[in-house]
């Protein structure tokens, strides 16, 4: 397959897989082109039908799409895609893209925090007038149906335990009604869906996103409130900012702050709600980061005393 994309002459030389890995197997791809220039690319295999979490997440297929469709013709510094091969009698699907030399992850550096807030800000700005085209009718939708049964899965999935952490959680489903509504108030545009640090790299000066495959058509803010989530609250308080001022020049709307709590309501319950989520012992040291995250953006909304 990659014999195809390469100009005649040009060579594989290495493989070897791609040491910080996606819940999909990638490798890193070494080539030479025939007047002996170096280029590394990134494949990553995946089943052509894997969506999973509720609808949350696409899969290998869902995020070549998105690639394709929506960033490429929008280029703001992600991986270049090279190529998508459909292995229809395995149902696998390849997608090919550049392998991004000397990126840092932003989770591993504060200083790349306020770069990506600013980053996410722009994209926003210049998705936000595309989320009706055509050729992105495929993603995924914030709608009401996708909301709304966040509350209740959390509240089956936590169990006894969970529901003694906070005498208010009784009030949970009650409240989080209102997060929807506020979310569903707010200005949509095209998201990543879990711009988490982990998926923000730093390549020198230049913010680089990568594994798009939650990215559907939503409130901003809930880009937003995953990226500062866990973050000193000054730098929190600079990105959202920042993040304001550059997506709205002439002004935030005045729910701005309201829909950035409910986003954070939003991502604990999507988190302590997916039973697909491996429960693994990193899983069990964030819960307790989840469970603090939902209780302050309550608070903060007024929803409990």
């Amino acid at each position: 397959m990659l014999g195809r994309l390469l100009e005649q002459g040009a060579a594989i030389v290495e493989r070897k897989p791609n040491v910080l890995t996606s819940r999909f197997g990638t490798e890193v791809i070494t080539c030479q082109a025939r007047g002996g220039a170096i280029h590394r690319l990134l494949c990553k295999y995946g089943p052509t039908e894997a969506r999973s979490g509720h609808g949350h997440r696409g899969g290998v297929a869902y995020e070549a799409a998105v690639y394709r469709h929506a960033l490429e013709s929008e280029w703001m510094g992600t991986a270049r895609l090279w190529a998508v091969h459909d292995d229809c009698e395995r149902g696998l699907t390849w997608l090919v893209i550049d392998y991004l030399d000397g990126a840092e992850r932003a989770n591993w550096d504060s200083a790349a925090i306020l770069p990506a807030a600013r980053w996410l800000a722009r994209f926003h700005t210049t998705m936000e007038r595309r989320v009706d085209a055509p050729e992105l009718a495929f993603l995924s939708r914030y709608d009401e149906p996708f909301l709304t049964p966040w509350a209740t899965r959390a509240d089956r999935l936590v169990g006894e335990t969970g529901r003694r952490r906070f005498a208010w959680w009784p009030r949970l489903s009650e409240c989080y009604c209102e997060c929807v509504e506020l979310l569903l108030k707010a200005p949509t545009t095209v998201i990543h869906g879990e711009f988490y640090p982990s998926n923000v790299l730093r390549v020198g000066d230049e913010i680089r996103p990568v594994d798009w495959e939650s990215a559907a058509v939503g409130a901003g803010e809930i880009d937003l409130a995953s990226l500062v989530e866990g973050w000193p609250e000054r730098l929190a308080r600079e990105c959202v900012e920042n993040y304001g001022v550059i997506r709205w020049p002439q002004g935030a709307p005045a729910s701005f702050e309201r829909a950035l709590d409910a986003a954070r309501v939003y991502l604990a319950l999507r988190w302590l709600g997916d039973e697909s989520v491996p429960k693994t012992k990193n899983f069990k040291r964030r819960e307790k980061a989840h469970y603090d995250e939902l209780d302050r953006a309550v608070r903060r909304l007024g929803m409990i005393a």
